[in-house]
Formats: C-alpha cells, structure tokens, sequence
C-alpha cells in the first residue's frame, strides 16, 4: 500500500526530535568531570601506579551535598573520606575533643567553626571526587609553607584549596615515576653473575719460599 501524505508528514514531524535526543545522548555520555580536575574513571584508567601513598576506590561525590548538610554530616564526611583522628579536627579548628564530639551528637556550632568544618568537608568532597583513599602519608604531607592539610586549615588557609594544590603536587610525582619507569624499562637488566665478583677480595695463592 501507498504511504498518505499524512503518514509522511508525520515521519518528517519525528526526526528533528529524534535528533536532539541522539544529541543529548552523546553529550551527555560524552562529557567529563569540569573545572580540569579529572574524573575517577579518568583516574582508574591511569590505575594504583599513579600517586605513591595513594589508593583508588568506589566513593562517590558528595559535593552536591556541600551546604546543605549538618555540622554532623560534614563531621562524618570528613572522618569517612579523610579518616582524621578527632585530634586532628579539634587541633585544626583549635577547639576541645569534647567540642567535636558534641558537634557529632548534634549539640550547637558557632557559626565560624561551622563554616570551617564545612570547608574541610568539601576537601573531603574533593579526594572522593577524584577517587583517592587519603591515607596517613597523604594528610602528612607538606603542601605549602612546610604545612600540611590540618596545619593550613588552623592557620586559617582554606581546606578545599590545600586538597587541590596536594592533588596536583601526586599528579606532578605521579607523572615523574612514569618518566622514570620508561627510562629504567628500556635499559637491559645485568645478569646476577655480573655481580659475584663485586666485594670479594682476591689473594695471591703463591706462598714465599
């Protein structure tokens, strides 16, 4: 049978929102982490060889959250992607352990430390956005001025711009053991035989008459 005019006209009426439906598709499936950070697929494709204290797992993003959440929810955010001890949260905000932990039962926050934890809080949201387990030799490291994450936040520098600058100094290493590993790969190994001479003293088997 013969298509109607109407049947055409109908088939014509489909196609441009068929197309801006494949486009959507292919932008969204297309799109990737904004701000030039690097997504955690991007960053599970590089694999554990990556940053030397650090280790790759399934967090997700949080930083949708950032703002919205209660003192205590920025408190289990950050002992659940940082693991800091309650030490280190009270020595950074420069408060009692007695003081985080009634912040974590839900007690009231002056509003300076609640904008501080919360800014710790995104910190956390950044090492989970990037996928990278923060370990006792990550928070240890010298970021800026010889201070590390918890000593810049007590000073009153900026958790969330410490994180970035600590991620881009394990991208700099990260990138530098790469360059070395293909310089060291390419050079043939010595055979161990190479080495059974070194450290061994030779005689002289003649004995004087």
């Amino acid at each position: 049978m013969y298509s109607t005019g109407s049947d055409q006209n109908s088939r014509k009426m489909q196609w441009p929102g068929q197309k801006v439906f494949i486009a959507g598709v292919l932008v969204f499936g297309l799109s990737v982490g904004t701000g030039g950070t690097a997504t955690l697929n991007y960053m599970k494709e590089r694999g554990s060889k990556g940053y030397a204290f650090a280790n790759y797992n399934s967090f997700m993003p949080s930083s949708e959250l950032a703002g919205t959440r209660s003192p205590a929810e920025d408190l289990a955010q950050i002992r659940n992607v940082l693991h800091p001890t309650v030490t280190d949260i009270a020595n950074a905000l420069g408060v009692s352990r007695q003081a985080v932990y009634a912040w974590q039962a839900g007690n009231a926050i002056a509003p300076e430390n609640a904008a501080r934890l919360s800014d710790i809080a995104q910190a956390a949201d950044i090492f989970a956005r990037e996928g990278i387990t923060a370990t006792a030799q990550v928070l240890k490291r010298r970021i800026a001025e010889g201070k590390n994450l918890f000593e810049i936040v007590r000073d009153g520098g900026s958790a969330q711009t410490a994180v970035r600058t600590l991620i881009e100094i394990l991208r700099h290493e990260a990138s530098q053991r790469k360059v070395l590993q293909a310089k060291l790969g390419s050079k043939p190994r010595l055979s161990r035989d190479s080495f059974s001479d070194i450290g061994i003293q030779v005689f002289d088997d003649q004995v004087d008459a």
